[in-house]
């Protein structure tokens, strides 16, 4: 699922020191605790996912001993209680190892697992559009062995184009095509938008932050958005769309490219059923990175106009013009802005990078509105 050259770009991941005193998260509470007990951590959960390849290799006919595994990229997060192994016998068959241990939510992680497997199945038919196939799964817990594909992130190779590796604009219509394709295989029928249960949570945010009760960057700015997106939803509202199976965490980290195919991974979703919510998270959830450089013309949010023009040629459709995803653009913004909340002591200048960019994508907003 993923391949070498990725993994040795982003091999500086494993350099990163643990903070002396960090926050793990379990599925019940926030424990702080040292190094060596997050370390301890850490190494449990790989020996846990490790303890499973016997009887993988048992069920499937592979070979139980003499196989090397090697730790892939795992959010920092996350690395407490998921594990991602590449696995590769004597024989040099590549495999993929995904291990979650988290039993709070392990019904929740067994969904997202069913929602691989149906778009991995649905995709199979499509030509050069993919996600790993499941080999082999526990049925008790979300322990599966799955295909290594081939590829770099679409990330990487977006970045790539910037020093000339690449044309911009034809990786953005595969990245676009492939979108359309793995939202086609998961259709769910024509729907009607209704903004409700959403703008609930955009009032009880903002009447908290006039209380006081919420921080948040820029306080004032944030109720502008918080406005914008009522008007966004009253312009979308009763829309009829053609509703599909969310991937879910849409980021271009969980996409895969080599030269012939594009490959999805790590879906967390198993019932929201927006797309346009998948497209929003592609160009924000990395917010600032893919915002217009500079010498590129902006264009909605922020984002230029030609990687617009590119990915929209690719997907198949207009969606800056589409008042549902013009919401959910707008809907990932005020996420983005309200998760900055738990930041704002933060002193590292990727928190404040992103401040600015928050700003300035409201302010496309909101001369795109005009």
């Amino acid at each position: 699922m993923f391949c070498a050259l990725m993994w040795c770009c982003l091999i500086q991941l494993e350099r990163h020191a643990i903070k002396s005193f960090g926050v793990w998260m379990n599925s019940e509470m926030a424990l702080i605790v040292t190094d060596r007990e997050y370390q301890a951590a850490i190494d449990d959960v790989q020996a846990r996912a490790k303890a499973f390849w016997p009887r993988i290799a048992s069920d499937l006919g592979l070979p139980p001993h003499g196989v090397s595994f090697r730790r892939l990229q795992v959010h920092s997060r996350r690395q407490h209680c998921r594990s991602v192994l590449e696995v590769k016998t004597a024989s040099g068959q590549s495999y993929v190892l995904r291990a979650v241990f988290d039993e709070a939510n392990a019904a929740r992680q067994i969904r997202f697992l069913d929602r691989h497997q149906q778009a991995a199945l649905g995709l199979q038919s499509v030509c050069s559009v993919s996600s790993p196939d499941v080999l082999w799964r526990d049925q008790d817990s979300a322990v599966v062995l799955m295909d290594f594909v081939q590829g770099d992130t679409a990330y990487r190779e977006l970045a790539m184009t910037e020093y000339g590796f690449g044309d911009r604009a034809e990786v953005l219509r595969r990245i676009g095509h492939a979108v359309a394709e793995l939202h086609r295989v998961s259709d769910a029928g024509d729907m009607q938008f209704w903004p409700k249960p959403f703008l609930k949570q955009v009032s009880a945010r903002a009447e908290a932050v006039r209380a006081g009760e919420f921080q948040v960057l820029k306080p004032k700015r944030y109720l502008g958005l918080c406005a914008l997106l009522h008007r966004e939803a009253r312009r979308a509202r009763a829309q009829t769309f053609r509703g599909a199976l969310e991937h879910g965490d849409l980021h271009l980290r969980n996409i895969l490219m080599c030269d012939g195919e594009v490959s999805f991974i790590d879906y967390s979703n198993h019932d929201g059923t927006f797309p346009q919510r998948d497209i929003a998270d592609i160009w924000l959830s990395n917010c600032p990175d893919h915002l217009a450089a500079e010498g590129r013309a902006p264009g909605f949010g922020g984002v230029a106009k030609a990687d617009w023009a590119a990915f929209e040629d690719g997907y198949g459709a207009e969606l800056t013009t589409d008042p549902i995803f013009r919401f959910f653009f707008t809907w990932r913004l005020f996420k983005l802005w309200s998760a900055l909340g738990g930041k704002l002591s933060e002193p590292r200048q990727r928190t404040k990078d992103l401040g600015v960019a928050v700003e300035h994508v409201l302010e496309q907003l909101l001369a795109a509105e005009g």
